[in-house]
C-alpha cells in the first residue's frame, strides 16, 4: 500500500516506521527539516518538505494514488484540513486523523472526519487501566462496527463480586470476555462462571451496551466519551 502521513513528530515517526518494516510504500510530510533528517537517518528517503493541508503539496506527494492517509500533526486545524482533502478532493479510501484537543472530536466527525485517534483519551484510559480504583476501562473504541473493547476489574464494592456471571445484567459478555484471575491462566467465561473481587474481564461491548457495563461494574454517575 502506499501510505502517506502529514506530520514527522513522534507519532509521524513510529507510525511511519511501522509500516516501512511491514513493506508499505510510505511517504511523510514534514515542513521542519530537523524532522526529516531524522526520518533520512533511520529510514531513509521517505520524507518531503511541504505542509500537508496545502493543494500544491499534496498533488506532489501523488495523494490521488493513496490507499491510506494519516493527519498526525500537533495541529488540530492542519490535521482537519488535510483530511478534508484528502477524502473530498482526492479520494483517498481510507483517511485518519489525530486529535490533539478532546474537545475537537466532534468538530472532526461534524465535517465528515470519522476515523479519528483521541491522543488525550487514549493516555487517560491507559493510565486508568494502571489504577485499581477504576473499575471500568475502554481499551479499543471501533465505531464503525458499534463496538468497544473494555476491561472490567471486580472490586469488593462492585455489584458483579461473588455472583455467577449468567446472573448479571451483563451476561451477555459470557460471549466475548476472558477472565484474568491472579494465579490463573486467562480463561474464556461462561454463564457459570464465579466472578471474585480481584479478577478483571476484558470484552467487546455493543456500543449501546456501554452504560449497562458501567453501571454494573459498579461506575456512576458517567456518561460516554
Amino acid at each position: 500500500m502506499y501510505i502517506i502521513i502529514v506530520g514527522g513528530g513522534e507519532v509521524g515517526f513510529y507510525l511511519s516506521k511501522e509500516f516501512v518494516e511491514a513493506g508499505h510504500e510510505v511517504l511523510v510530510i514534514e515542513p521542519d527539516s530537523r524532522q526529516r533528517e531524522r526520518l533520512e537517518e533511520e529510514l531513509g528517503d521517505i520524507s518531503m518538505g511541504g505542509e500537508g493541508c496545502r493543494i500544491k503539496c499534496l498533488d506532489e506527494a501523488g495523494v490521488s494514488r493513496a490507499d491510506v492517509f494519516v493527519a498526525a500533526t500537533d495541529l488540530d486545524e492542519n490535521n482537519l484540513a488535510a483530511c478534508q482533502l484528502a477524502k473530498l478532493k482526492y479520494r483517498v479510501p481510507r483517511v485518519v486523523a489525530k486529535v490533539n484537543n478532546p474537545r475537537n472530536r466532534n468538530i472532526f466527525r461534524k465535517l465528515g472526519i470519522e476515523d479519528t485517534v483521541d491522543v488525550a483519551a487514549l493516555v487517560l484510559e491507559n493510565l486508568k487501566a494502571q489504577i485499581p480504583v477504576f473499575p471500568l476501562v475502554r481499551l479499543l473504541n471501533l465505531d464503525e462496527e458499534g463496538i468497544e473493547v473494555v476491561q472490567i476489574r471486580v472490586t469488593e464494592e462492585s455489584p458483579l463480586s461473588d455472583r455467577l456471571l449468567g446472573d448479571t445484567s451483563v451476561a451477555f459478555l459470557a460471549e466475548s470476555a476472558c477472565l484474568v484471575r491472579a494465579g490463573s491462566k486467562p480463561q474464556m467465561v461462561s454463564d457459570s462462571t464465579s466472578l471474585q473481587a480481584g479478577d478483571i474481564l476484558i470484552g467487546v461491548v455493543p456500543a449501546d451496551q456501554l452504560e449497562r457495563v458501567r453501571t454494573e461494574a459498579g461506575v456512576t454517575g458517567l456518561t460516554a466519551a
